[in-house]
């Protein structure tokens, strides 16, 4: 049986989901998203396949990029945690998967 993610896990996780959501739906690339936010060339990268979790400033430059407000974005990412909070694991996995198969 599979150890539950962490609620700290599933913040990055769903953070690193819903940002590479909203900038396929700006239709930008990852750098022309970091230039726009001027973060360092594979931030949102990193970001995005859950290497990292961004640190408040770099959220807040990245939301202003993609014109979601830091509270919307959070509220989204909140909402996402409330719902598969008890089924997490598998729940996550299958979401992750399917973005990145899909080449979002």
């Amino acid at each position: 049986m599979e150890k539950p993610l962490t609620e700290r896990e599933l913040y990055g996780k769903y953070i690193s989901i819903l940002l590479r959501l909203r900038r396929n739906e700006m239709g930008y690339t990852q750098a022309e998203l970091e230039e726009k936010a001027g973060l360092a060339r594979t931030t949102i990268s990193n970001i995005e396949r859950g290497k990292r979790t961004p640190e408040s400033y770099t959220l807040s430059k990245i939301a202003i990029a993609l014109g979601i407000s830091l509270d919307r974005l959070n509220e989204e990412v909140w909402e996402n945690i409330e719902k598969h909070k008890d089924n997490n694991s598998s729940a996550l996995k299958q979401l992750f998967s399917d973005l990145y198969y899909r080449g979002d």
